[in-house]
């Protein structure tokens, strides 16, 4: 049986991935990587495309809800 709990994040900084001396590949999305930091501030990161940070109104400051599924 799996059960839920819902991880609140927020926002601190987003930046554009970084592809190095490489550049996108033909047809590839733009990412961006997103710092998260949680209510004991402990942190972390997640890479998006940034088109759906800019349809889900995503931006500094922002609210994060990440879904988290327990195994029992």
């Amino acid at each position: 049986m799996k059960e839920g709990r819902v991880q609140m994040y927020t926002v601190t900084h987003i930046y554009e991935a970084d592809f190095g001396c490489e550049e996108r590949a033909d047809g590839a999305k733009a990412k961006c990587v997103v710092y998260l930091e949680d209510e004991n501030g402990r942190q972390r990161h997640v890479e998006v495309e940034d088109e759906w940070l800019t349809a889900n109104g995503i931006e500094e400051g922002s609210s994060w809800k990440e879904n988290i599924t327990d195994e029992a």
